[in-house]
């Protein structure tokens, strides 16, 4: 084509607001600066680095022949592809940076696609990048996505099912792989081990290729000083003593529990003594008979939210069926407690617990009974332990109470601790009325004032609507024009009219919208003035106040309340200001 064509079809592309496709090539007239994303999973023994480099590799290798440079990286380490991009860490921050203009960089560019998406995310992912202008390049497609190209939707959709057949596919081989090793070698599976053993290095690998590759061999091995604990509980269970009684005793001899003795291991816990809990777990565990045990919990994912599919499972344990639990067929570590005294033990913890609860709850219960309300709920701390305490509803009033027995068996909190501690709720209601009450007295009122008058400063949300209404209108007219311009120049109206229809639609959506925007009035001094006096005396308002209302006040005061049962004082406090009180209540404890 001639110079002269070029110039008059750049004149009428540039007339249109058209976008010429030029043939790609390599530099500044190519594909332009892109962003890689890859991810990496930890489940089947990748690793990171081995990952990171291939997927980037095949990312380069793509783009860079059409003129194509990676300036930015976000790779995933450890990341289920199950998880929606909102939830993983990197894939996050690419749906944040698309927000931002200057972001640097103008698409998406992945190693392989099915280790990006999964089941349906693409579909929900896409529409983020062409809203902002991302392109997105994908590998197996050949080239950018193209959401008009029915072969490129199609082959996302089988990408993202092929994606979650092979994890599917890669958990089964795994779980079954590791059920095998268990019932044929006995192996440990790694993971913690159980409180009176230890693991040890028992020398290379026994799969040739792994043991090339530095890993070794994991054993259990007895632990001298946990072992004997474990067996004096077994023996302690079978004397007749209970969960609580022995976790009372070993906190009441010191002896250090699980994640006190081994606490590199239980970072997750605080090691602050035994639970009954924690013995229950022991007297259930089967591998102190020296027998390998795999499979007794199980991996359910379950959805985070049941009205929103989109956002993603969550995992949770769940005890596994008797029928999909595997034993090794020989010993397979050293044995604590014997096989015998570990079946009457279980035998003992069946009889100990009777009927179930649903044989023992009533099936002619019929009565619903509505929630109660609670004023203060979580707002409410004992001084001597520190921990929250918990209504208490009973026929004459309400209560918050701290129960001793909830505590640590044998922890120092027990010491000075009161069997239980009540605090009644109107008690305190009185209190704090009067005292919210008395910063609309007269003496406070100029104060209140400032301070009610001061939290309207900052940007008026209603302005900030209509600032982008506005510019939705700007762009539509500007569109209109242009496409009118076109008319003019004698373009084909049949073309232009499907164009010129969204455009007037837009228009006339963003007038509608801010038409419908209410206009936010920012009150002066006075008119706070004004609407206390109507309010009239406000610890009477407060007194007569409904529950409901009264508890939605109290939560967003954000009211902090410490309870001191000695001198049956509560200090209480609230975030939006800087005012603390000391009120008395009455009652015992």
């Amino acid at each position: 084509m001639s110079d002269e064509g070029n110039e008059q079809w750049a004149a009428l592309d540039d007339l249109l607001g058209l976008e010429a496709l030029a043939e790609v090539s390599g530099g500044a007239d190519g594909v332009g600066r892109l962003a890689f994303y890859g991810r990496c999973s930890t489940e089947d023994n990748q690793d990171p680095r081995t990952s990171h480099a291939w997927q980037l590799g095949e990312a380069a290798r793509f783009v860079e022949p059409l003129g194509g440079q990676i300036v930015a990286e976000y790779f995933d380490i450890g990341q289920s592809r199950s998880l929606p991009w909102e939830r993983r860490t990197q894939a996050s921050l690419v749906l944040s940076a698309l927000k931002d203009p200057n972001r640097g960089w103008d698409g998406l560019v992945v190693g392989e696609a099915t280790r990006c998406w999964f089941g349906n995310q693409f579909s929900l992912t896409w529409p983020k990048f062409d809203r902002y202008g991302a392109s997105l390049w994908i590998p197996s497609l050949g080239g950018r996505f193209d959401p008009e190209n029915t072969v490129h939707d199609m082959a996302m959709t089988i990408t993202g099912g092929l994606s979650k057949s092979e994890r599917q596919h890669v958990q089964r081989r795994v779980r079954a792989a590791m059920a095998a090793q268990v019932l044929i070698d006995g192996k440990h599976q790694g993971g913690r081990a159980p409180f009176g053993y230890r693991v040890v290095d028992a020398g290379p690998h026994p799969n040739p290729r792994k043991a090339q590759e530095g890993y070794r061999l994991r054993v259990l091995e007895i632990d001298e000083v946990a072992a004997p604990v474990v067996e004096r509980i077994f023996a302690l269970f079978l004397e007749g003593m209970g969960h609580k009684a022995i976790a009372h005793l070993l906190n009441r001899e010191r002896i250090p529990c699980p994640s006190a003795h081994t606490p590199s291991q239980n970072r997750h816990r605080t090691g602050d003594g035994w639970q009954s809990s924690t013995v229950r777990a022991i007297l259930d565990n089967p591998r102190y008979t020296g027998f390998a045990i795999y499979g007794r919990w199980q991996k359910v994912e379950e959805l985070l939210n049941p009205d929103d599919v989109a956002a993603g499972h969550v995992v949770r344990f769940r005890r596994s069926a008797q029928s999909k639990v595997v034993r090794s067929r020989e010993p397979a570590h050293p044995a604590i407690v014997s096989i015998e005294d570990f079946t009457r033990v279980q035998l003992e913890l069946r009889a100990r617990a009777g009927a179930s609860r649903a044989g023992r709850s009533s099936p002619n219960r019929t009565r619903v009974v509505a929630a109660p309300t609670y004023l203060f709920r979580g707002a409410i701390r004992h001084a001597e332990c520190g921990r929250k305490m918990e209504g208490a509803k009973r026929s004459h009033a309400t209560f918050y109470r701290c129960a001793a027995r909830t505590l640590v068996p044998g922890a120092r909190e027990l010491l000075d601790h009161p069997p239980t501690v009540y605090l009644r709720e109107d008690h305190l209601t009185t209190e704090v009325n009067r005292w919210i009450g008395g910063l609309f007295s007269p003496r406070n009122l100029e104060s209140t004032v400032a301070a009610l008058v001061g939290s309207q400063e900052g940007p008026d949300p209603a302005e900030v609507a209509e600032a982008a209404f506005r510019r939705r209108i700007g762009a539509a007219e500007a569109e209109m024009a242009r496409l009118q311009r076109a008319l003019e120049a004698g373009w084909d109206p049949e073309q232009l009219t499907s164009q010129y229809n969204a455009a007037v639609a837009e228009k006339r959506a963003a007038q509608a919208g801010m038409d419908a925007i209410e206009v936010t009035e920012r009150l002066s001094a006075n008119e706070v003035r004004e609407m206390i006096a109507e309010l009239g005396d406000m610890r009477k308002v407060l007194d007569r106040a409904d529950r409901g209302d009264l508890a939605d006040l109290y939560k967003a005061l954000d009211l902090a309340i410490t309870f001191d049962h000695r001198e049956k004082v509560a200090e209480v406090s609230m975030n939006p200001t800087t005012h603390v009180v000391k009120v008395g209540v009455r009652g015992g404890t």
